[in-house]
């Protein structure tokens, strides 16, 4: 009945797009940025990822009736098949207000959870793209104040659909602005150094915070740079011009699609593909017995130097100093998995992260025509 329902509003939502994504900002309506990621892990094995970016008005449209302002939101879908391909799906598609384009809809008809689901007459924080063949939806939640969490509904197919778990949702400040300007100038000083070893943990503290440090030890939100095209730019040109184009994310998502092309049918074997390419792979036995590290080189054991091979700066991996804290528990902590969780957290973030890193270094280096999700 939902699917039905919600299938016609396609034309709606072309019409009311031109007018709702980029209005007019009142000076005194206070927009923030937002950002928000969720999954939904299919039955065949695969993932779809949503990445949500853009700005909200600080106040409802139904509490600042004299200026009204509307969301400026854009919705990424990435999926990732049972072999660890990864692809993106729709491109910044724009979201726009679900209640301005069906207002005579029964939104509690939308199947979200109940803490997402939209109330009779009240639609707040409920938006849909036109980009979806057969209709994604979004709910935000709390529905006034700074979102907190975020649900997906994706119909897959007509009466097919889809639904996310409640994903997180962060808002830009000040702080946050200030921590990644002085990241990013810290890591332009330590490149001008040749530094490589310290721009290589500054750049994957800005990537992926949780690969440096554990939290709550570090301000940073999980995945910052996920949803900031332009910190991404800035950090690959860094890269190319301290190195003379040797170092950088476009350098390695140009070897990426090369061990892509090699294995178009096995992510796994591309992740392999890709880490001999770029020098990642241990060359010979370690001595000692390492029960948590693999054939990847661990991070003391990377060059840093110009004399790596081509690709291979920034590392993707796990910092040992992380590695070991979970493997190795506080004194009085008795742990039973702890070797294997940490083998698990530094074998298996290669093969999830690296996939993910290269679509959306592909993705932003490379703006696309935003293509349809299926």
């Amino acid at each position: 009945m939902a699917a039905r329902m919600l299938k016609p509003l396609g034309c709606a939502l072309t019409v009311a797009l031109v007018a709702a994504v980029t209005p007019p900002v009142d000076a005194q309506s206070n927009p923030y940025r937002i950002a928000c990621e969720t999954m939904v892990y299919l039955d065949q094995g695969g993932s779809l990822t949503y990445l949500l970016v853009g700005s909200l008005p600080e106040h409802r449209a139904a509490d600042n009736l004299e200026a009204p302002v509307a969301p400026a939101l854009t919705l990424t879908v990435q999926g990732q098949d049972r072999t660890g391909r990864v692809q993106t799906l729709l491109s910044t598609a724009a979201l726009s207000d679900y209640g301005q384009l069906a207002p005579d809809a029964d939104y509690a008809q939308l199947p979200f959870e109940d803490p997402f689901r939209g109330q009779p007459n009240d639609a707040d924080r409920l938006y849909g793209t036109p980009a979806s063949v057969h209709g994604l939806y979004v709910s935000l939640r709390p529905p006034s104040g700074q979102p907190q969490q975020m649900q997906v509904v994706h119909y897959l197919r007509s009466g097919e659909f889809v639904r996310s778990r409640a994903g997180t949702c962060e808002t830009a400040n000040a702080d946050l602005d200030r921590v990644i300007d002085e990241q990013l100038a810290l890591l332009q000083d330590r490149l001008q150094a040749e530094d490589w070893a310290a721009a290589d943990r500054i750049t994957r503290r800005l990537l992926a915070p949780g690969s440096t440090s554990l939290p709550p030890f570090d301000p940073l939100p999980s995945h910052p740079a996920a949803f900031q095209p332009e910190l991404i730019n800035a950090i690959d040109q860094m890269w190319l011009t301290a190195s003379d184009g040797r170092f950088g994310l476009s350098v390695q998502r140009r070897l990426w699609q090369s061990a892509l092309a090699d294995h178009p049918n096995d992510g796994a074997a591309a992740v392999n593909a890709f880490r001999d390419r770029v020098g990642w792979k241990l060359a010979a036995p370690r001595a000692e017995v390492d029960f948590i590290s693999s054939d990847w080189l661990n991070e003391s054991e990377l060059t840093y130097s110009l004399q790596a091979p081509e690709g291979h700066l920034p590392w993707a991996g796990v910092s040992d100093q992380v590695v070991q804290a979970i493997a190795v528990p506080p004194a009085g902590v008795h742990c039973g998995s702890c070797t294997v969780d940490a083998m698990q957290l530094r074998n298996e973030h290669f093969y999830r992260y690296i996939p993910q890193l290269m679509e959306r270094v592909a993705l932003y280096l490379h703006p696309s025509t935003a293509q349809t999700a299926q």
